[in-house]
């Protein structure tokens, strides 16, 4: 590191240009030292003289393309790291050979690779409910926007889970998390791979179907419920612990279109669980 500390003064900011301009200065050595020689004896030989002038500009043109080349593995893993340092797509690093420009080549494509996984590892996380591994609310967001993209449409279901509190309260909230966990099996298991769920909060599940009417998403989420009856993760008062649900139409994109199916979809899950309610009484 001494002579590259001691150099930095000649074109600081261009390492490139610093040794094409030393190695430009250590070609001419010989014609300076044959000038200097000719200087002292007072007789130039011009037949050396251009000889060695030819030879030296041929040596500095071949040298300077020569180290451009050999500089480029140098080149390309500094503009592989500012990419990845920027958070831009990084670019493929080129394999190198068995020296020392092809150790760094590939000791930088193993850190992109790394940092790139784990950039997608945390990404994918971010959008991830942890106890459920089905989206968050900011995942499901993303997701439903970019499946709307194009003028698609479909029907909005919120499902809100019922009697989960007694759950809770009765059975534990190790039985409480079990039960979120089940809801979310069975809803990836009735669905198709263009369908998009999520956990929206709390026992509030989500679920977007593109391309299908209120009525035919209403069967697929009958089925879910139907499933949880048939083999339930818990039961209250003999009564399997299911879910309540409503529909909302949704043919736009962004937030606010979102959030008003969101209430559309909950005034609907509420009146349900009202008239469900009013029966039980009436039948009291």
């Amino acid at each position: 590191m001494r002579f590259y500390n001691a150099t930095r003064f000649i074109f600081p900011r261009h390492y490139g240009v610093r040794i094409f301009a030393t190695c430009f200065l250590a070609v001419h050595i010989p014609l300076i030292t044959y000038g200097g020689m000719a200087a002292i004896r007072a007789e130039i030989d011009w037949g050396i003289a251009i000889a060695l002038l030819a030879a030296t500009v041929a040596g500095s043109i071949f040298g300077i393309a020569a180290l451009a080349g050999l500089l480029m593995p140098l080149r390309i893993a500094t503009l592989r790291l500012q990419q990845l340092q920027q958070g831009q797509k990084v670019a493929n690093v080129p394999t190198g050979g068995a020296d020392m420009a092809g150790e760094l080549l590939s000791s930088v494509a193993l850190a992109v690779d790394a940092t790139v996984s784990q950039l997608d590892r945390l990404r994918e996380a971010a959008l991830t409910d942890t106890l459920t591994g089905l989206r968050n609310r900011r995942g499901f967001e993303a997701s439903v926007d970019q499946a709307l993209i194009g003028g698609r449409s479909g029907t909005l279901a919120l499902l809100d889970g019922d009697r989960f509190k007694q759950v809770n309260d009765r059975l534990g909230h190790a039985e409480g998390d079990k039960v979120l966990r089940g809801f979310a099996r069975r809803i990836a298991e009735f669905l198709r791979a263009t369908d998009i769920s999520g956990r929206w909060g709390g026992d509030e599940f989500v679920v977007f179907f593109p391309g299908l009417d209120a009525g035919e998403a209403s069967r697929v989420i009958e089925r879910i419920r139907d499933a949880l009856i048939e083999r339930p993760d818990a039961v209250i008062d003999g009564n399997p612990v299911t879910f309540t649900y409503g529909l909302a139409p949704l043919e736009k994109r962004g937030k606010q279109a979102l959030e008003t199916a969101m209430d559309i979809a909950d005034t609907h899950l509420y009146a349900v669980k009202e008239t469900r309610a009013a029966a039980i009484v009436a039948a009291a």
